[in-house]
């Protein structure tokens, strides 16, 4: 049986083993944390073809979380200044992680398992792992998000900062004032001040009746343009640890958040206030592109984050990530493995398009989030109809006619 070797545990390496599942391969996944990954992110904008990849690679066919049917955009005052009808269900990172989880042997999803070493000889990969451990597969898939430090075996391009970082946090519904809760409760909510933008919008709460209306939780997001000095000390921690690409939440200096909420008085409608001050544990993501120039190295390939990261406005890195397993499984049915090379050369192909596409859709959609005051704010309606929309929904998008063809 041919076998793959899935670098990280997260959405595209179980994406991934789900649909190299489907076409009898033999996978294993190896995450280097030794806990199970839980809470990862807060929420995700889920469209059709996500819900169908979920249903078509596990068989789940349920709903994947809570829905919206309306945008608006708030001002200062609480009034709902932009309006704009478009349904969409929001899941939570969580939630998804499970499903794909349940439906792969857990006897080959390996915790604490870190890959620190790859060795190429002809057409035989072995895999060195931090205890010692060495195994050999006939594909290797690294899936192990942005800050891989294997990835340069296949494309050494690095991730490039944006200018902003993306503050976020989660609140329970039946923690919200009334008035706050019949305001935004139902919607995909903006505010956008000067050079930034807020959202909000429902995402699961815990237990069996989370997905109950008031027993949901908020997601919320603020993206804030930084300076470099900023944005070194927003990474460098308490501990006064100077931290790469991310910065676990306990780390985050209390100064910094005391400075997000005297901000959020001055610049935000009360209603978003209270969601940020009933935040038990606020979180902040700096932004960045990433975009490979190759995306396979004979038989080892990147998906997902590992290859391009695009800016969150599009919505899309679970359901790209989707797409990449989806269209390899495509490529490896049936597959001799002395033309695994020229398979993966034609799924890379594929792949780089619409990587590409939406790296630079991403970038122009946060075009205004930085600290330029001459910079022209967009539209209300033009932030409402193209933020976290289906691929379907998307002018221009490449392989559009292909999708599940």
């Amino acid at each position: 049986m041919k076998k793959a070797a899935i670098i990280g545990g997260s959405m595209s390496g179980l994406f991934a083993a789900n649909f190299l599942k489907k076409i009898n391969w033999d996978y294993s996944i190896h995450e280097m944390v030794p806990e199970p990954l839980s809470g990862r992110g807060a929420g995700i904008a889920t469209y059709d073809e996500l819900a169908e990849l979920v249903k078509f690679t596990t068989g789940y066919n349920q709903s994947l979380g809570t829905s919206c049917n309306e945008r608006i955009v708030l001002n200062k005052q609480n009034d709902v200044i932009s309006k704009i009808e478009y349904p969409q269900v929001f899941t939570s990172w969580q939630y998804l992680y499970d499903v794909l989880l349940s439906n792969i042997d857990k006897k080959k999803y390996f915790l604490g398992d870190e890959c620190i070493e790859i060795l190429k000889k002809e057409r035989i990969n072995t895999l060195i792992f931090k205890s010692g451990k060495e195994i050999q597969a006939d594909l290797i898939i690294i899936a192990n998000g942005i800050r891989s430090n294997l990835k340069k075996i296949v494309d050494e391009n690095k991730p490039e900062f944006a200018g902003y970082v993306g503050w976020r946090g989660l609140v329970n519904e039946a923690d919200l004032s009334e008035k706050t809760f019949d305001l935004i409760s139902d919607y995909f909510c903006f505010v956008l001040p000067k050079n930034q933008q807020f959202l909000t919008y429902p995402v699961a709460g815990v237990g069996n009746k989370g997905l109950e209306k008031g027993k949901r939780r908020i997601n919320w997001l603020w993206y804030k343009p930084v300076t470099i000095q900023e944005y070194n000390d927003i990474l460098t921690g308490k501990s006064k640890k100077k931290y790469e690409h991310g910065i676990p939440p306990h780390e985050i200096k209390d100064e910094l958040i005391k400075n997000l909420k005297e901000e959020g008085q001055t610049k935000l409608p009360s209603s978003i206030n209270e969601l940020i001050n009933k935040t038990d544990q606020i979180l902040v993501q700096p932004i960045y592109d990433l975009k490979c120039k190759k995306m396979v190295n004979e038989n080892i390939i990147i998906i997902g984050d590992c290859a391009f990261t695009a800016r969150p406005h599009a919505g899309m890195g679970v359901t790209k990530a989707g797409f990449d397993c989806y269209d390899l499984m495509k490529c490896l049915d049936n597959i001799e493995l002395e033309n695994l090379n020229h398979a993966l050369i034609s799924w890379e192909q594929k792949r780089m398009k619409e990587g590409i596409f939406l790296v630079e859709r991403s970038r122009e959609m946060g075009f205004y989030i930085k600290k330029d005051e001459t910079i022209i704010m967009p539209k209300n309606e033009i932030v409402l109809d193209e933020t976290a929309v289906s691929i379907k929904n998307i002018k221009n998008y490449p392989n559009k006619s292909s999708l599940f063809n």
